[in-house]
C-alpha cells in the first residue's frame, strides 16, 4: 500500500503539471489569437482577415485612389492645355483671314483710286492743252472721270456726273468734282466689299472645314 505521504506528493505534482498545462494551453491559445488578429486565419470554411492584411489592403486602396485622383488632375490639365491651344489657333486663323481680306480690299481700292487719279490728271493736261489752243472761254467736251472697273453691281460703281454737263460749271471745276465723287464712290464700294467678305469668315470653322471648303 502506498503511503499517504507519497500519495499527497503525487497529487501535488499532478496539480502542478495540470496547472502548467493550463498555462501553456492558455499561452498557445493567446498566441494563436494574436497571430490570427495580426496575420489572419484561413481554415476552411473559416477565413479571418488579420490586421496586417487589412492594413496592406487599406494602403493599396489608398494608393490606388491617389493614383486615380492624380491621373484625373493630369488629364484635366492636359485637356485644358489642348483646348487653350485650339482656341489660340482658331483666333489666329480667324485674325489671319480677316487681315487677308482687309489687305486684298485695300490693295484693290488703292489700285483703282490711283487709276482714277491718273486718268483725271491726263484730263487736266488735256484741258490745259485745249484751253491754251482755243483761248479763254472755249467749250470743251470732256470725258467723265472713270471709276474703278469691276465690282458686285455696275450700277453702284458709277456715281459720277458727266464732265461739263449742266450747272454751267467750268470744265476744270467739274473735273475736280467728278474726281471727288469718284473717290467717295470707290471708298463706299471698298467698305461694302469689306463688310460682305468679313461676314463670310466663320469664326468656328475648323482647319479641316476650311480645307474642304465647307
Amino acid at each position: 500500500m502506498i503511503p499517504v505521504e507519497w500519495q499527497a506528493r503525487a497529487g501535488a505534482m499532478a496539480a502542478k503539471v495540470g496547472f502548467s498545462g493550463l498555462v501553456i494551453a492558455a499561452a498557445l491559445a493567446f498566441g494563436t489569437v494574436q497571430t490570427a488578429r495580426l496575420e489572419g486565419l484561413m481554415i476552411w470554411p473559416l477565413s479571418i482577415e488579420g490586421w496586417i492584411a487589412k492594413a496592406d489592403r487599406f494602403e493599396t486602396e489608398r494608393d490606388d485612389e491617389r493614383s486615380a485622383h492624380r491621373k484625373t488632375k493630369n488629364d484635366y490639365r492636359a485637356a485644358q492645355l489642348a483646348a487653350a491651344e485650339m482656341e489660340a489657333e482658331r483666333l489666329k486663323r480667324v485674325a489671319q483671314q480677316q487681315e487677308d481680306i482687309t489687305d486684298a480690299i485695300e490693295t484693290d481700292y488703292r489700285t483703282r483710286l490711283a487709276d482714277a487719279r491718273a486718268r483725271a490728271e491726263r484730263l487736266r493736261e488735256e484741258l490745259r492743252s485745249r484751253e491754251g489752243a482755243a483761248g479763254a472761254g472755249g467749250d470743251l467736251a470732256m470725258s467723265r472721270v472713270p471709276g474703278a472697273a469691276g465690282g458686285s453691281d455696275a450700277s453702284t460703281r458709277d456715281h459720277r456726273l458727266p464732265a461739263g454737263s449742266g450747272f454751267d460749271r467750268d470744265p476744270a471745276e467739274q473735273l475736280e468734282r467728278d474726281l471727288v465723287a469718284t473717290q467717295q464712290a470707290l471708298q463706299l464700294d471698298a467698305l461694302i466689299d469689306w463688310v460682305e467678305r468679313q461676314a463670310t469668315v466663320d469664326p468656328n470653322a475648323s482647319r479641316e472645314d476650311q480645307s474642304s471648303g465647307r
